[in-house]
């Protein structure tokens, strides 16, 4: 059955279940890497990335790309049930990754899991992932790549040509996004996500703690000396946190 899809409503992500591979300069070894696709349920206009694994932080990263190819964000996020994304999945409430909570949050869209065993969830990622093996991964078949972004910038090329190809009622995906979907997507935040680890440290005896990341010591107050706490943080700032209080 033909599912309508709104325009500005859904983004569908997935990654392809064959990998792509660069080889590494030095040493020859030929290293597979993971290949994310999104595409808008309106337009099919269609975003793919190479990526090094099918973690939180390659696919959080490949759902920010696509929004920024775009130009805008989606009201809803509809992801397969991936460990990056759903921590533990459910026909009623699945438990989704917090990370990607944080990340849905900041670009003000919600997260709707496809339901397991329900394959239209899906069906149109699902397609967008054959044709990207039948032209994308053929357009690059032939070419040696030693980078992840050599191998991204051919990806791109071939992706524009598969988003510039009239489909069957005459129409491109690039023509129906300009002049159906585009003006309905929300505008993207003015700084862009930046993805916040967690790590656990108990606080020593001078009332300090340490991240060892940057090799620092944070100060904390005294009533917290000798307990766990949890610091969160990024490249601008730090955040200790005792039992859910800042």
């Amino acid at each position: 059955m033909h599912l309508e899809h709104k325009a500005g409503e859904k983004l569908f992500v997935d990654f392809c279940g064959d990998k792509l591979s660069i080889v590494d300069e030095l040493s020859g070894e030929i290293k597979p890497v993971e290949v994310f696709v999104a595409i808008l349920g309106c337009s099919q206009l269609t975003y793919v990335e190479a990526v090094l694994s099918q973690k939180k932080e390659d696919f959080i990263s490949g759902c920010q790309h696509a929004f920024e190819y775009y130009g805008g964000a989606t009201a809803a996020i509809v992801p397969d049930n991936l460990k990056a994304a759903v921590t533990k999945s459910s026909k009623y409430e699945p438990i989704l990754n917090t990370t990607f909570e944080t990340f849905a949050e900041h670009y003000s869209t919600v997260i709707l899991p496809a339901r397991a065993y329900k394959p239209k969830d899906k069906a149109l990622v699902e397609n967008a992932v054959k044709l990207v093996y039948q032209r994308i991964y053929t357009a690059v078949a032939n070419t040696v790549f030693t980078s992840l972004a050599a191998l991204n910038k051919a990806i791109l090329i071939a992706l524009e040509l598969h988003n510039s190809a009239p489909l069957k009622q005459g129409d491109s995906r690039r023509t129906i996004f300009e002049q159906e979907e585009k003006h309905l997507l929300h505008a993207l935040p003015t700084l862009p996500y930046e993805l916040r680890k967690i790590r656990e440290n108990r606080v020593m005896k001078n009332g300090h703690v340490a991240l060892h990341e940057d090799r620092h010591y944070y100060s904390v107050p005294y009533d917290y000396i000798g307990k766990k706490v949890r610091m969160v943080y990024d490249s601008g700032s730090v955040d200790i946190y005792f039992e859910f209080k800042l």
